[in-house]
């Protein structure tokens, strides 16, 4: 006969076990906020570089044709006509947006908030815009488009960074008393939590590789590749699709065979990433009900993993329109970011401190749930 011990409630952490509890400090949290909401549009942006291929329109940096990039004319940048310069130059600003907040969320967090980790992850979020913003530079001054890969990956990394700022700093993760151990059902929903992340940020990395060595329609068809289950593997099989895409579909020809499994690469991660997103929100529906703060991060998940598929799918099918794939980029940071949330969330509700109160613990209930499955 077994007995289910699985529960967190009854195992949370005693008055002398508990870490001194920070003060709330709203200033913080709401710097916190703006930033990681202003670099959104910026990640949005930035996909529109892409996708229009304006990433060279401004072609020196700091400076915009010479200008400083805060006087650079807005004649010579905003209007209808002006196309890529106007997607660039706007990246730049947001960029510079976004770093200026960075600057004064760093500058609050330490003059204002006690606890120094987070008063140092405040620095990294102004040390890692700083970074990326060197990156883009340097993606433009040395024609580099393998750092231009590197730059979208980073976008997405300072997004979760920023996020991760914004969780710490609200009263919810304040409140919360980290348990005294870990016990089955906690440890499996971090588990599949940091798998379903790694699986998203992995996915983002093919994608940014895809978007930036032009394979965002080498494979043309859908749900196959062109019309089988593999796409070719030799120069023979290239030189046939090749000829499929001049005669059949009338579209420019794939200049290798990298293009081609790059993007199948990223279908295939499509459907690993469905998995683990689907097995996180299972779980969260299932065990984790009595949490209610998990099941409207569950639900927003769930919503964005379907609008991501579509908007993938609606990608291929009409031949790769800018705004629609900009869009797929953008809803892509809201799924790592929306799961990356929840990934925090898991771990603040479910991961003990190795204390050696904790694992003297953790060793009696392992030896109760033995005897109780006797």
């Amino acid at each position: 006969m077994s007995h289910s011990i699985d529960h967190r409630l009854p195992f949370r952490s005693e008055p002398e076990f508990v870490e001194p509890r920070a003060p709330y400090n709203p200033w913080l949290h709401r710097a916190a906020w703006v930033t990681a909401l202003s670099t959104f549009p910026l990640i949005f942006m930035g996909g529109l570089v892409t996708s229009h291929g304006a990433g060279m329109s401004v072609p020196d940096w700091p400076n915009s044709y010479g200008y400083n990039m805060f006087a650079f004319p807005f004649s010579q940048w905003l209007g209808p006509d002006k196309g890529g310069i106007f997607y660039e130059h706007s990246h730049r600003l947001l960029a510079s947006f976004v770093g200026f907040l960075a600057i004064v969320v760093t500058i609050i967090a330490w003059r204002t908030e006690g606890r120094r980790w987070v008063r140092w992850l405040a620095t990294g979020v102004l040390a890692l815009v700083i970074f990326q913003g060197v990156l883009g530079g340097l993606r433009v001054v040395w024609v580099d488009l393998k750092l231009a890969v590197v730059h979208a990956c980073v976008a997405q990394a300072f997004f979760c960074l920023a996020t991760l700022l914004v969780i710490v700093t609200s009263s919810w993760w304040l409140r919360q008393t980290p348990p005294l151990i870990t016990l089955s059902r906690g440890r499996f929903l971090i588990i599949a939590a940091l798998a379903a992340t790694g699986m998203i940020y992995l996915q983002l990395i093919i994608g940014a590789l895809m978007r930036h060595y032009d394979a965002g329609l080498a494979i043309p068809d859908l749900p196959f590749a062109y019309g089988r289950l593999l796409p070719p593997v030799s120069e023979e099989g290239l030189l046939a699709v090749n000829k499929i895409r001049a005669w059949e579909l009338h579209i420019q020809p794939v200049e290798s065979l990298t293009q081609i499994w790059l993007h199948f690469g990223h279908r295939v991660g499509a459907i690993f990433v469905t998995s683990a997103i689907l097995t996180l929100v299972g779980a969260i529906f299932v065990r984790h009900r009595a949490d209610r703060v998990l099941l409207p991060w569950a639900t927003v998940l769930l919503l964005l993993l379907v609008t991501q598929v579509t908007l993938g799918v609606y990608t291929v099918l009409k031949g790769k329109p800018a705004d629609i794939a900009t869009l797929h980029v953008a809803c892509g940071a809201l799924v790592l970011a929306t799961s990356f949330v929840l990934t925090i969330m898991a771990i603040r509700l479910y991961w003990a401190r190795p204390t050696p109160q904790n694992q003297a613990l953790d060793k009696f209930v392992d030896t109760e749930a033995q005897y109780a499955t006797v």
